[in-house]
């Protein structure tokens, strides 16, 4: 019997097995969007009874779960940003293959609670952005947000913290979508903690109308987008860092010190943003990119993490500024800034400069010590309102102005062949204001038929310029070429007024016809009066370099664009004409002047999304370029006695046709990056210079003896183009990176070079085609681990070729330069840092120039409570060698300069941080920041002090 039973149990138990095997089968799916791309890296888990399994999709957002033993079982699909979905499946009973299709998830608004993620998806591909999700990067704490940036695959920071992205600059930034500081970049990535960043968005944007519409045309603006987490849109944190120290240069001894305050509050839609700055460290806060005809060069923001600055000069910075955003009501939201800063910056720089010639050489060579004196006021403010679903208008006011006080010692010595042309000293003081008003006013309108669309945006602003501007020559021997004692006042204004219309009307499911109109009108006058010192001591008015002169420039675009929107891909094809007009006016010579042009340029625009890791964009684009006034004006300037400039009355506009393509890419499995731009750029009309060099005895006008002259041309045969990409390979989550770049740049470019002969008089011209070729290739390695080393290690080899028609012009060149870099932190004793930069650059081709080692490093110690304060010793340029050296060339001439730059200091400095923050709006009883005594409880926010940051 006991056998029997065995054999029975035996029996039932195969059956049971036989059967659960006709019933294991396969299940597969696809998971994608709402919009219809994959989703990759989704979680699918499997539940039948009390079983569970799980899996991922793949990088085309497929799954598959083998071997599963039960014909019903429940599914859950879970993504970041993706509502969660849960499906009931009844499959057949048996062992066939079940394939669920494709599953759609719907994207989710809110934050996931109670989620752990051990590792994120780091990278997002979209249209016109690539986003980057900031904790995959992963920093110290108290880090500021640019401690991120230089970590994202195809992002570059300089040591004056310039920011490029895929090789292009960028020009802006905003704070969860609006503009922070009137987009001042370097305000929001050195002051804004990066433990309070959600993502970090690079984004081509085409202005707001084309946001609106999406119709895209024209070339896009790189702009830098950081949103906020939300469980930090209600909180405090502020910074204040006090350092004091000295240049280690025994003859020079000159203190160094640096005070600094920043304080932001949130508290849901109101954001408020106060700082302040007062360092001698070249640390300026504001970028504001002008401020006055001799002012820009010297400063910049903060240098990065231990670094010297690499701006030429010695900066006395102090700056002060207030960003503000809130909504009033439901229907207006408010923003806007105010930035102020007073500069002071000495310069002393040496320049060789080989200027291009017929049949001979021309060298000059210039000594200079400048000061200059900046003072720049900017304000701006942006006003959205929304009443309803279907209109909004915004309108934003600007407001800025630029004062330049210059004293200026200088001298020249100009030789040709060996044979001094001129020499002399020159002395110089100038003064400038150039206050600037504008406003801008954008209205949208959609209808209630999907797709119909209207908007219109009307601009308008007056910018001016008062200078005065005192040369005093000494001509120690060659040719007196302009006055020796000149009084030159400058009053120049232009005012603007432009307006574009659109229309978009749907003519199909997936198709739009958009209908647009541009106009633009700009009037500038200019009187220029120079008065000249007699030998009386009187001044009397010089007529030959005084000039009254006017320009009118219209322009009327008329555009027609056809819109296709697929989930996969999009395309624009549009044609448009462009009739414009430039007329001028001298009241001083009587010159009147009318030059008419009309251009036809298509436009093409076309994305594909391979998937939501992959993508490639097509564009081509055409624009008029008006002269400026200096190329215009007919009267010769002479306040640069060897270089004088006349203009040309009769240019024309250039036109230039852009052509972009761009391709990007992201593995989701193995977390490489690939980012790749091409673009090319052909000009009509070109606006060329010519240069005319007269010999040291001229009769005709001995105010041109020995002097370069450049006036300017139109010339066609002007193009360009560049390429670049970049690779980031990761492993180990990220701890390990490398990075490969490469960049190469090809320009056509055209010049004039004329010549007049000593003996005659005569003039020669000759076209000059400056082939300029520059090839850079680089690589890095990062090592991130979390709290114990953050480095870099970097190298990059780059040349500089060009080769001139004019084989006699003597300004060819051919410049080689290696650099060589390692920079990072180590973390020890958790509240211990060393920070090291080290740089090396070697040129080769260059005359007179060094090879610089750079070397900077700090130590520093957190303490008190939450590590909120942070004491730090920097020691920067060691070995005392940060001499800044710059080369240009063109079709013309090249230069190599040498400016004196801050050399070797110390900085002990000490930064308190302070911090509070909530996911929502505090309750009534939660009482002040930081409860009754005061103190916030946290870490910190910002980075390190400035001037060593």
């Amino acid at each position: 019997m006991k056998i029997i039973y065995a054999l029975l149990t035996i029996m039932l138990f195969a059956g049971i097995k036989q059967s659960k095997a006709q019933t294991a089968k396969t299940v597969s799916g696809i998971v994608k969007d709402s919009t219809g791309l994959s989703v990759i890296g989704a979680t699918i888990k499997l539940k039948a009874g009390k079983d569970s399994v799980m899996t991922a999709t793949d990088a085309n957002g497929a799954f598959t779960f083998n071997n599963v033993q039960s014909a019903t079982f429940d599914l859950t699909f879970t993504s970041i940003g993706f509502q969660s979905l849960k499906r009931h499946i009844i499959t057949a009973g048996d062992n066939k293959p079940a394939a669920l299709g494709t599953i759609v998830l719907k994207f989710e608004s809110h934050m996931l609670n109670g989620v752990t993620i051990t590792d994120i998806n780091p990278v997002k591909l979209k249209e016109d952005t690539i986003e980057f999700k900031a904790d995959a990067y992963k920093v110290r704490d108290n880090a500021p947000v640019e401690d991120v940036l230089k970590k994202l695959p195809g992002v570059d920071i300089d040591k004056d913290g310039n920011m490029t992205a895929q090789g292009k600059s960028v020009t802006k930034v905003r704070v969860n979508g609006k503009d922070f500081f009137g987009g001042d970049l370097k305000t929001a990535t050195k002051n804004l903690p990066a433990d309070i960043v959600e993502n970090i968005q690079i984004i081509d944007d085409y202005g707001d109308q084309a946001n609106l519409t999406g119709v895209k045309t024209g070339e896009p603006e790189k702009i830098l987008n950081i949103t906020v987490k939300p469980s930090k849109n209600y909180g405090y944190f502020g910074q204040a860092t006090v350092g004091d120290g000295a240049d280690a240069i025994p003859q020079e001894k000159d203190n160094r010190y640096v005070a600094s305050a920043t304080a932001f509050s949130f508290s849901g839609d109101r954001q408020l943003a106060l700082l302040g700055n007062l360092n001698n460290t070249n640390t300026n806060l504001f970028s504001f990119g002008g401020g006055g005809p001799r002012s820009g060069g010297p400063g910049g923001p903060p240098p990065g993490a231990g670094s010297s600055t690499s701006a030429n000069g010695i900066t006395t910075a102090r700056s002060l500024g207030l960003n503000y955003r809130d909504s009033w009501g439901k229907k207006i939201t408010a923003y806007g800034s105010y930035s102020y800063s007073d500069n002071t910056t000495n310069t002393i720089s040496s320049t060789i400069q080989n200027n291009a010639a017929l049949g001979s050489q021309i060298i000059n060579n210039v000594s200079s010590n400048q000061t200059d004196e900046k003072i720049n006021h900017r304000f701006n403010f942006n006003i959205e309102y929304k009443p309803d679903t279907v209109n909004y208008l915004k309108f934003v006011p600007t407001i800025t102005y630029a004062g330049v006080k210059t004293n200026q010692s200088a001298s020249s010595l100009i030789q040709q062949n060996d044979a001094t042309v001129s020499d002399y000293n020159l002395l110089s003081t100038l003064s400038s204001s150039a206050p600037n008003y504008g406003a801008n006013l954008l209205y949208n309108h959609r209808f209630n038929s999907k797709g119909r669309n209207f908007s219109i945006n009307v601009s308008a602003g007056s910018a001016k310029l008062d200078q005065t501007q005192n040369p005093v020559y000494t001509y120690l021997s060659g040719t007196a070429n302009a006055p020796i004692n000149q009084l030159i006042n400058t009053n120049v204004r232009t005012d603007t007024v432009g307006t574009t219309l659109s229309y978009m009307e749907p003519i199909s499911k997936h198709s739009y016809l958009e209908l647009n109109y541009a106009y633009h009108y700009a009037y500038t006058t200019s009187d220029k009066e120079t008065d000249t010192l007699t030998t009386l001591g009187t001044r009397n008015n010089y007529a030959l370099l005084s000039n009254d002169y006017n320009f009118t420039f219209i322009t009327n675009k008329f555009g027609l664009n056809y819109r296709y929107i697929q989930k996969k891909y999009n395309y624009t094809l549009g044609i448009s004409a462009q009739p414009s007009i430039l007329e001028g006016n001298s009241l001083t010579t009587g010159t009147q002047t009318r030059v008419t042009t009309f251009n036809v340029a298509p436009t093409a625009r076309f994305i594909y999304n391979f998937s939501r890791s992959q993508s490639l964009s097509l564009n081509y684009n055409g624009a008029s370029n008006q002269p400026t006034y200096n190329e215009l004006q007919p009267v010769v300037d002479f306040s640069n006695a060897s270089y004088p400039v006349q203009g040309n009355a009769n240019l024309k506009p250039e036109f230039n046709n852009n052509f972009t393509l761009r391709y990007n890419q992201f593995n989701f499995a193995s977390g490489n990056i690939l980012f790749t731009n091409l673009s090319f750029t052909q000009t009509n009309n070109k606006i060329v210079a010519n240069t005319i060099s007269y010999p040291k005895v001229y009769t005709p006008n001995a105010k041109l003896a020995g002097t370069i002259l450049t006036n300017y041309l139109n010339a066609d045969g002007f193009y360009g183009g560049n390429a670049n990409y970049v690779f980031a390979k990761p492993w180990e989550k990220r701890k390990y990176t490398l990075m490969l770049t490469g960049n190469i740049a090809y320009n056509n470019n055209i010049s004039y070079i004329s010549n007049v002969a000593a003996d005659t008089y005569d003039m020669t011209t000759e076209k000059n085609i400056a082939k300029n070729m520059v090839i850079t290739q680089g690589t890095k390695f990062r090592l991130d681990i979390t709290d114990v080393i953050d480095a870099e290690l970097s190298a990059s080899y780059s040349i500089n070729h060009t080769d001139n028609s004019i084989s006699t012009a003597n300004v060819n060149n051919n410049f080689k330069t290696i650099n060589l870099g390692l920079n990072g932190k180590n973390y020890v004793f958790k509240d211990y840092t060393l920070s090291y930069d080290y740089s090396k650059v070697i040129y080769q081709g260059y005359t007179g120039a060094t090879n610089p080692n750079i070397l900077n490093v700090y130590a520093e110690r957190r303490f008190l409570k939450n590590n909120i304060g942070t004491l730090r010793l920097s020691a920067f340029d060691l070995f005392n060698q940060n001499t800044g050296y710059t080369s240009t060339g063109t079709g013309t001439y090249t230069t190599q300069t040498q400016a004196n730059r801050l050399g070797r200091y110390y900085l002990l400095s000490f930064t308190l941080k302070l911090q509070k923050f909530a996911g929502k709006r505090p309750s009534p009883g939660d009482g002040p920041p930081g409860g009754p005594g005061g103190r916030f409880p946290g870490g910190g926010m910002g980075g390190p002090p400035p001037g060593g940051e």
